[in-house]
């Protein structure tokens, strides 16, 4: 019993404090009172609390590939993936998309942007692995290096093997993909995607 009695203090320790964190940090998945309807800054509300998915329930690690979806009522949902945006909204039997306001963070300027304005591609790094990447403009969509292709086949055999151009994508595009589970996590379209050799 006395060999056991310091790994059941090590125990109690860890139980406390994950008590006392679990106290003292506040989790936010949504936040009320966004009547302007504009994207809220996440680098502010995590010096104070940690923001989760609204959709997958990990925690909004970097702005990077996160998004946010605004109801008529200005309470906002955070996500961590455009994927995880997009099945939110499927989901959901309280409002149809058009009521809905949008924004994908989009790294040209290092803010949001209205969904439906932005370009995407599907071969992208991201949080859950769906691949799919937001970008302001059709050129810098065009022109994206950091992809998953590039990564995984080796930055400069891809560079220089690459001769095709580089599919970009709308909103409504890039949905029906995610919808249809036609994503980095299906191993076939990953194949097709990732331009393996």
């Amino acid at each position: 019993m006395k060999r056991f009695l310091p790994y059941i203090f090590l125990l109690c320790v860890f139980v406390l404090l994950y008590i006392q964190n679990r106290s003292t940090t506040e989790y936010i998945y949504e936040i009320s009172g966004n009547l302007k309807k504009e994207p809220l800054p996440i680098s502010e509300i995590k010096k104070d609390k940690k923001v989760f998915c609204s959709e997958c329930k990990m925690m909004v690690k970097t702005v990077r590939n996160s998004a946010q979806v605004i109801t008529p009522k200005g309470k906002t949902y955070f996500f961590n993936d455009v994927g995880c945006m997009i099945h939110w909204v499927n989901e959901q039997k309280n409002y149809e998309e058009k009521e809905l306001v949008m924004y994908v963070f989009v790294p040209e300027c290092s803010c949001y942007m209205d969904a439906y304005e932005a370009w995407y591609i599907r071969d992208g790094i991201t949080p859950l692995g769906y691949g799919v990447v937001a970008f302001g403009t059709y050129m810098e969509a065009q022109r994206s290096d950091l992809i998953s292709s590039s990564v995984e086949y080796g930055y400069k055999n891809f560079k220089g093997d690459l001769k095709a151009e580089k599919y970009v994508y709308e909103f409504d595009e890039v949905k029906d993909f995610v919808l249809r589970g036609e994503t980095l996590l299906h191993p076939l379209i990953r194949k097709k995607l990732l331009h393996y050799r």
